[in-house]
């Protein structure tokens, strides 16, 4: 998914009986607030769909894309495919647009696929998670890496309360795409030129909320607050290095 996206939770599960199903399904809808670009001090609201497909504890499908895994006791390794929505130098009228006026002149960010390997471990009740992504379009080839870690509180019967935290470092091509200013584009907008160079671009804290309210109904939600480091931060198409992103969606488990 895009860097500046929203994550989307796992499904909401009834008290297991019996083995997993070989097919877990979940759709819903909601609404995300989010920063109209990363760096941006400007938010916007717009639906978010909520899906999950997971077939035989093997392989996934949802928000952030294609994933086929193996698992062993507490590891999880695997790999698959993602996508970067991109970023317009305009804020545009679609629903789902993530640009802004302020940045014309910069050009588009065209979307890109990704490549994605990742790797998790339960140490205990804690979750523990790294992946690797590698970009391939046209603007945005570059790699992103991020950690995380995730604490899940059953505070009642139906309700789980998961505080995370996470960090990602990015390659000079991405940051270049996200954060950089080149003469041509300074010539063009309101911005001097800038240099992204790679390193830690960002960490994050927040919680995710999730209420079983029967066995396939649930209601889930989180906020995130996002803090830029290094050259993004110092972009000067950095607005707010410090930003927060919250979503809120009900959905049914078949």
């Amino acid at each position: 998914m895009a860097e500046d996206g929203i994550a989307q939770p796992a499904p909401v599960s009834p008290t297991p009986v019996g083995p997993a199903p070989i097919w877990d399904v979940s759709l819903g809808a909601g609404v995300a607030v989010r920063p109209t670009y990363e760096g941006s001090d400007h938010y916007q609201a717009s639906p978010m769909p909520l899906f999950s497909v997971r077939y035989n504890d093997m392989l996934t499908m949802g928000p952030e894309g294609l994933s086929a895994y193996w698992h062993h006791g507490d590891f999880r390794v695997g790999a698959g495919l993602t996508f970067d929505p991109g970023r317009n130098d305009s804020k545009g009228n679609g629903l789902f647009n993530n640009g802004d006026d302020r940045l014309k002149g910069m050009g588009d960010v065209d979307k890109s696929l990704g490549f994605k390997v990742f790797g998790a471990y339960q140490l205990g009740r804690l979750s523990l998670d790294l992946s690797a992504v590698k970009y391939t379009g046209d603007h945005n080839d570059g790699v992103v890496v991020t950690g995380g870690v995730g604490l899940p509180l059953k505070l009642a019967e139906r309700l789980t309360l998961t505080p995370h935290v996470g960090v990602s470092w990015a390659s000079d091509s991405y940051m270049q795409a996200y954060f950089g200013v080149t003469p041509a584009q300074a010539a063009a907008s309101r911005f001097a030129a800038y240099s992204a160079g790679a390193g830690f671009k960002d960490v994050s804290a927040g919680a995710l909320a999730r209420y079983r309210v029967t066995d396939h109904w649930f209601v889930t939600g989180d906020v995130t607050v996002k803090r830029l480091l290094g050259d993004a931060a110092d972009s000067p198409v950095t607005y707010a290095a410090t930003s927060a992103r919250a979503f809120a969606a009900v959905g049914y488990r078949f």
